[in-house]
C-alpha cells in the first residue's frame, strides 16, 4: 500500500476530535460587578445537589428546557464585598395556548422559604459553593467549544471561590493574536489532514502495516505563530500498547512535523500565547487504516 493510499484511508477515517466537547454550549448565568453585567460561567445552584433539587422542586413544572439550558432557568448574581449572593432566578416558560415563551422571576425574598439559611439583606448567600478557577467574563468572544462553558471572552476574571467567598481573582485582557492552522473544532478537521499529509510515513515501515493513535494536549506557539511543543502520547492500534516516551521517533517526527507548518491561529489568553482550543485534548491517527 503506498503513501497516497495510506493518507486517503486515514482521511477516511480521521479521529480528530476534542475530548473536552459536550453536546453543546450551556447558557450562562448572569452576575453584576460594581454595577456592571458579566457572564457567569457556572452554575452555582448545580454546586450541591440538596440545592438544586430545593430549587427544582419550588420553581413551577412546564419550564423550557434545552440542550442549552437543560434547567429551564439561570440565575442572577451579584458580588458585594467579595461575597457571591443570588439576586433572582428567572425561569423559562411556555405558554401552550399562546404557543410562545415568557419568563418567570422569583427575588431572594419569594425564594427565602426554600433557601433561609442563606438568606441576608444582600440576597441568598452562596455558601454552599465553592470552585477553583470560575471564568467570569464579558465582551465579544475569543474562543469557542460548542460544549459546556467552554470559552474565553475578551475580558475575564478567574477566580477562586471557596464557601460563597472569592478568596483569589485575576483579571485578565484576551485576544485573538493572528490567523492559521487551528485548533478549533470548526477547522482541526482541515488541520488534521495538513499534519497527516506532511507526516513522514515513509520514513516509518512499521507504519506501513500498523496504525497509531496520536494524543496530545497543552499545546503552546509562539506569539508570531510558530508550533512550540506539546505533551503526546500515541497508542497502538489492535493490541492497545501505548507509548508515553516524548522523545519516540514517531513523536519526534510529528512535533517537528508541526514546527513546519506556519502560521498557527494563536490567541492570548491568560497571560500567555496559545491555540484558540486551549482546553482541548486531538487525536489524529498515523498509519494503515
Amino acid at each position: 500500500m503506498n503513501r497516497t493510499t495510506l493518507f486517503l484511508a486515514s482521511c477516511l477515517c480521521l479521529l480528530l476530535f476534542s475530548l473536552t466537547t459536550r453536546a453543546t454550549g450551556l447558557q450562562a448565568d448572569i452576575v453584576v460587578i460594581d454595577g456592571e453585567t458579566w457572564s457567569l460561567l457556572a452554575s452555582p445552584l448545580n454546586g450541591d445537589d440538596s440545592i438544586y433539587k430545593r430549587v427544582d422542586e419550588f420553581l413551577p413544572k412546564g419550564r423550557c428546557q434545552s440542550t442549552a439550558n437543560w434547567k429551564g432557568f439561570i440565575g442572577c448574581w451579584e458580588i458585594i464585598g467579595g461575597n457571591l449572593y443570588l439576586k433572582k432566578i428567572v425561569a423559562d416558560m411556555w405558554d401552550e395556548q399562546k404557543r410562545e415563551s415568557y419568563e418567570l422571576e422569583f427575588d431572594a425574598a419569594s425564594l427565602k422559604p426554600i433557601l433561609k439559611e442563606y438568606y441576608t439583606k444582600h440576597g441568598i448567600h452562596a455558601r454552599w459553593f465553592s470552585q477553583e478557577g470560575l471564568i467570569i467574563g464579558r465582551g465579544k468572544l475569543v474562543t469557542y467549544i460548542h460544549g459546556g462553558y467552554l470559552r474565553n471572552h475578551e475580558e475575564e476574571l478567574v477566580v477562586t471561590i471557596e464557601n460563597g467567598r472569592i478568596t483569589q481573582q485575576e483579571h485578565w485582557h484576551n485576544k485573538k493574536v493572528m490567523e492559521g492552522w487551528s485548533f478549533s473544532e470548526a477547522a482541526f478537521s482541515e488541520t488534521g489532514r495538513e499534519i497527516i499529509k506532511q507526516f513522514p510515513l515513509d520514513q516509518f515501515p512499521e507504519l506501513a502495516t500498523r496504525r497509531v493513535i496520536v494524543h496530545m494536549k497543552n499545546i503552546s506557539l509562539t506569539p508570531d505563530g510558530h508550533f512550540n511543543d506539546c505533551d503526546a502520547i500515541f497508542t497502538w492500534m489492535g493490541n492497545k500498547q501505548r507509548e508515553e516516551d516524548p522523545n519516540h521517533p514517531i513523536i519526534v517526527a510529528l512535533k517537528e512535523t508541526m514546527r513546519k507548518m506556519y502560521p498557527w491561529e494563536v490567541v492570548y489568553l491568560h497571560g500567555k500565547h496559545t491555540v484558540s482550543n486551549p482546553q482541548g485534548r486531538f487525536a489524529i491517527p498515523l498509519g494503515k487504516k
